[in-house]
């Protein structure tokens, strides 16, 4: 156990010493040191190398709702812009928030929110009680953007770039799509200044995005990239590691890989969501950020850590899986993780509001008919937006597995804190997460390499 303790001390303080630049000998612990195994363990990591370029979620966009579709209660905490050119006819304004609990937070505490309103946008974006690295001062934590065709009927837009509510000291750029190599990417790219908080002061920053028009809607639309990341190399145990933050990073995720000189995209099994774990050789060490931008992370070893080689329950692969239970929409059986042990499990977490999340059926169904019950089962988790109804909107796109609605009063999916969709998991007959994000032909070929029954 002495040795255990030790070695978990040596990798803590490798850590601590690797992000104060000093070189120390790896002897440096002496053998009678004595550890206080009732105590928490942490230090501090920084994640100080900026790099612009793609990082380890690969090419990826998204959109957003323009103004004209938020509500009249959301709008008044958004940005009044100036200065909105007179050439341009059908306009599209956009306001991208960069830390949701930052921006709603400051609106609130300065009055503009109400707190009924504040309450609702923290039960969505996170947790009420998790104020200790917000400041009720307003920090410039949102872009805006606006889009809209010149008297030649090209389309343009222009980017706030110095976050000072103003476009006259902006300059108009052709609005391009479909941009999909890192050069044009960054060729297209525009860097806007941001604040964010880190705990104890606001600070500046710098934040690099790209805007491009949404291929799939004749529509104005934009959609948005952000080609920066940042990071840190660490020694944990007897490898070296990179521990990486994506920019515009909404929920403080980091990745974590062995050392390499190069990678593409990576795997999501890689990402590791705040208080999440670390899993080094046989040990759990926990993550938290400490700052809006996680320039600074903190790992930390608690006495159960330090005790034991419990597998922790969390919504991240190698893990036990927190349970879901609920009552399915089509026949209103009752469904639960725990009712399926013993099998593998898919978990399809969607909205009624997500197109992709849709376009996915056909690939679960065909999975669905394919592979036995006996081995595999299907759950889906539903955010159903609007007035629609369930049933009947899933008997209309012809899905027959089981499925649950999140805001069902008697549903638990306590522990996934998902706030993007579609978000999938499949887990072994164990209980342990063993894949996310199957998408497309992913999951059936994940199901054939597992060797999964098939229907006779």
């Amino acid at each position: 156990m002495k040795n255990k303790i030790l070695l978990l001390l040596f990798i803590l303080m490798t850590i601590n010493n690797y992000s104060q630049e000093i070189k120390k000998d790896k002897d440096f612990i002496p053998k009678d040191i004595k550890v206080n195994t009732t105590k928490t363990t942490s230090i501090t990591v920084e994640l100080d190398k900026v790099v612009k370029g793609i990082g380890p979620t690969g090419i990826s966009s998204f959109g957003i709702a323009s103004r004209d579709l938020i509500s009249a209660e959301e709008l008044k905490g958004y940005p009044q812009m100036k200065n909105i050119p007179d050439s341009l006819t059908n306009t599209k304004e956009y306001l991208l928030i960069l830390n949701n609990l930052q921006f709603y937070y400051q609106n609130y505490k300065q009055g503009i929110y109400s707190k009924a309103f504040f309450i609702k946008k923290m039960e969505k974006n996170g947790n009420i009680n998790d104020t200790i690295f917000l400041t009720d001062k307003k920090i410039k934590t949102t872009i805006s953007i606006i889009a809209g065709y010149t008297p030649n009927n090209s389309i343009v837009y222009l980017v706030d770039t110095n976050n000072n509510g103003d476009y006259s000291d902006e300059v108009p750029k052709i609005l391009l799509s479909n941009l999909n190599k890192q050069d044009d990417i960054l060729d297209n790219a525009e860097t806007v200044d941001i604040e964010y908080y880190d705990g104890s002061s606001i600070k500046k920053d710098k934040q690099l995005i790209t805007v491009e028009k949404d291929k799939y809607n004749k529509d104005l639309s934009l959609m948005f990239k952000f080609p920066q990341y940042r990071y840190g190399k660490v020694q944990l145990g007897n490898d070296s590691y990179l521990i990486i933050s994506e920019s515009n990073n909404r929920d403080q995720s980091i990745y974590l890989v062995k050392d390499q000189p190069y990678f593409d995209r990576l795997d999501k099994k890689y990402m590791i969501k705040p208080f999440q774990y670390l899993k080094i050789e046989d040990d759990y060490i926990k993550y938290s950020p400490i700052s809006q931008n996680n320039n600074k992370i903190k790992l930390t070893i608690s006495p159960n850590d330090l005790d034991n080689k419990i597998v922790p329950i969390t919504n991240q692969v190698g893990m036990f899986a927190p349970n879901i239970s609920g009552v399915n929409i089509l026949d209103g059986a009752k469904i639960s993780l725990e009712k399926y042990k013993g099998k593998y499990v898919f978990v399809d977490f969607w909205s009624t509001s997500c197109a992709p999340c849709i376009q996915e059926f056909p690939q679960i169904k065909e999975v669905y008919d394919k592979f036995s019950k006996n081995d595999i089962e299907i759950i889906g988790v539903a955010e159903i937006r609007g007035k629609i109804d369930a049933k009947k909107f899933l008997n209309d796109k012809e899905v027959t597995w089981s499925n649950i609605d999140d805001k069902n009063p008697i549903t638990i999916i306590k522990g996934y804190s998902i706030n993007s969709w579609p978000t999938t998991y499949l887990i072994d007959p164990n209980g342990k997460i063993i894949a996310t994000d199957l998408r497309g032909a992913d999951l059936n070929n994940k199901l054939e390499m597992l060797q999964i029954g098939k229907k006779k």
